[in-house]
C-alpha cells in the first residue's frame, strides 16, 4: 500500500523563520520525526537555504483501530527521512491491511 492510503499528510504547518509561504511539498526534505499520541510530526528543511518547517502524518479514519501500529511503523521507518512530502505520498509501505473476523489487521508483505 502507498503511504497516502494509510495516512493523511499535512502541508507545511509553519516555518521556523516565518517564511512558510516559501516552503512547499517539493522543496523541503524530511530531516527528523517525532512521535506524538495521534500523529508523527515531520521536521522539514529546505537544502538551498536551511529554512525549516514542520508537517505531520495522521492515520486515516478507517484505520483508527490500528493507529498505534501504523504510527509505530512510520516512526521507526528509515525510508521516510530525506524525502519531500510529495515523494512521501507515493512511498510504498510494504504493509498489508486485511480483515480477519471483522477486525482490521496489519501485516507486512
Amino acid at each position: 500500500m502507498k503511504l497516502r492510503e494509510l495516512f493523511k499528510i499535512g502541508d507545511v504547518m509553519h516555518s521556523i523563520g516565518d517564511r512558510a509561504i516559501y516552503l512547499d511539498r517539493d522543496n523541503c526534505l524530511i530531516k527528523n520525526k517525532t512521535k506524538k499520541e495521534d500523529a508523527i510530526v515531520l521536521s522539514l528543511k529546505r537544502e538551498s537555504d536551511g529554512e525549516e518547517g514542520k508537517s505531520y502524518l495522521r492515520v486515516r479514519d478507517q484505520f483508527k483501530n490500528i493507529s498505534g501500529q501504523l504510527l509505530n511503523w512510520a516512526f521507526t521507518s528509515e525510508n521516510i527521512v530525506d524525502l519531500t512530502l510529495n515523494q512521501l505520498d507515493d512511498l510504498e509501505t510494504n504493509l498489508n491491511i486485511e480483515k480477519v473476523q471483522g477486525r482490521i489487521q496489519l501485516s507486512k508483505n
